[in-house]
């Protein structure tokens, strides 16, 4: 009751002293940037007198809030910062207690002639400051694992210099929580009395691969990484590549087999003609060398032509086979090819249905991919 007395006789002082003119104040104040504007320091009354109420009724929290505006409106203001520190100490916030109190001995103890009620608000920080300081407890945090641990209490940043060494914390539980590269979060919670001291360490495991681990969302359904990312699947792209290069060999290969056929059919007709002309011991006559030529020329042709034929389909036919399932063939079930021998059907795994043909001349596959 004491305090809240002193605390409103202080503000009613204030409200006077800034009153008193510009000049007087600035040459009782400490060497501050700028003085705060007119509006500035009448709303900063305002918020004071309305955190004077919320503290008298109980309400802390409010009460906190409204000084802490109040003296960053008006800096200069020790009064202010009295009812903020006052505030602090109520909602068990000692060590945010004993810097305000710390500021307003800092900026204003050592002036040799403050406004009255600015006198009063430094005598009272040097007074109450060594009750909140015997409150502050402290916590040695220590890491092992990590040289460069990110390190947080409560989730506010612990510098690394500050690890491995007494820091200031309020009384009660607090949580510390540290990440690093390469290894794996860690956290703990620790409890502290008033004025007294604890120790947190966390002992930092590393992570799979090497890589930090990060808490995240769980799996989704969205759309997987596209090719071009690290673990992609390619197996679509290398089977379009595998399969158009067996409708290629099949190009070729059927070119072969037209070749193949028709040089070989141009090649009986001249065997043909040279049946009649020659004798039983196959000894033609001169005037029959260029149709001998021509045979010849034509077989071999024929035979290059078919030789073609084959090694393309082979190709072709092992490309298919060997092409990498797509991602829709894997999700909708197996696919099978139809092997038509004439008498029965094989049923093997693929994508085509393949029926083999022959002929007099000629043979080949017939089917769709």
């Amino acid at each position: 009751m004491r305090a809240s007395t002193l605390l409103s006789t202080s503000l009613r002082c204030f409200v006077a002293a800034t009153s008193v003119s510009g000049a007087l104040l600035v040459s009782a104040a400490p060497a501050f940037a700028q003085e705060a504007a007119a509006q500035d320091i009448a709303q900063a009354r305002q918020l004071g007198g309305q955190a004077q109420a919320a503290y008298d009724a109980g309400n802390f929290t409010e009460s906190e809030k409204l000084w802490n505006a109040a003296a960053k409106l008006y800096a200069q203001a020790p009064t202010l910062t009295l009812g903020l520190a006052r505030t602090q100490a109520k909602l068990g916030k000692v060590v945010a207690a004993q810097e305000s109190y710390n500021k307003i001995i800092r900026e204003w103890g050592n002036n040799p002639s403050p406004p009255p009620a600015f006198k009063d608000a430094v005598e009272a920080a040097k007074t109450e400051v060594v009750a909140v300081s015997a409150k502050v407890a402290s916590v040695t945090v220590n890491v092992e694992g990590p040289t460069a641990p990110q390190v947080t209490i409560d989730g506010q940043a612990v510098p690394a210099a500050a690890l491995g060494l007494k820091r200031p914390v309020d009384p009660g539980s607090h949580k510390v929580a540290a990440t690093a590269d390469g290894y794996k979060p860690a956290e703990t919670t620790f409890s502290v009395a008033e004025g007294g001291t604890a120790a947190a360490t966390l002992k930092m495991e590393k992570a799979a691969g090497g890589a930090a681990v990060v808490a995240g969302p769980g799996p989704t359904s969205g759309p997987g990484p596209s090719p071009t990312e690290p673990g992609a699947d390619t197996s679509s792209s290398k089977g379009s590549m595998n399969k158009t290069l067996a409708f290629v060999a099949f190009g070729v290969g059927g070119a072969g087999l037209v070749v193949g056929s028709i040089t070989g059919i141009l090649a009986l007709g001249k065997a043909g003609d040279l049946k009649t002309a020659c004798n039983a011991d196959k000894a033609c006559p001169s005037a029959e060398q260029d149709n001998v030529d021509s045979y010849k020329t034509m077989g071999a042709i024929s035979t290059v032509g078919f030789v073609i034929a084959g090694v393309g389909g082979v190709t072709g036919l092992v490309l298919l086979l060997t092409a990498p399932k797509d991602n829709a063939a894997s999700a909708g079930g197996s696919r099978y090819a139809t092997v038509k021998t004439g008498h029965e059907s094989v049923s093997r795994k693929s994508g085509i249905s393949m029926t083999p043909f022959f002929g007099g001349t000629t043979a080949g596959v017939t089917g769709s991919f």
